[in-house]
């Protein structure tokens, strides 16, 4: 299927694959800041240029379910410079 599942605390999430590869380039890479082109490259295999929300929709996608029932934020914004997993 296209779907895929992690867990927080005792929570099942299920992530589409592209939900799933942004998370993984997080989790890989926890407190370091990404920028937009990276996480584009490594996620889409390309950039798709400071034109695109795309990158802002999977943030948004990914927020929503890890933060689900009021779990703290693990995806943080780097004003003008990409996003970074960390524990507040």
């Amino acid at each position: 299927p296209g779907t895929r599942e992690v867990r927080r605390s005792d929570d099942l999430i299920e992530l589409t694959r592209t939900e799933f590869s942004l998370l993984e380039l997080f989790l890989l890479n926890p407190r370091q800041v990404l920028t937009r082109s990276i996480i584009f490259e490594r996620v889409w295999g390309y950039d798709f240029g400071f034109a695109s929300n795309s990158l802002d929709v999977y943030i948004g996608y990914l927020r929503r379910k890890t933060e689900a029932g009021g779990k703290p934020r693990l995806i943080h914004t780097v004003r003008g410079v990409g996003y970074a997993l960390r524990e507040q």
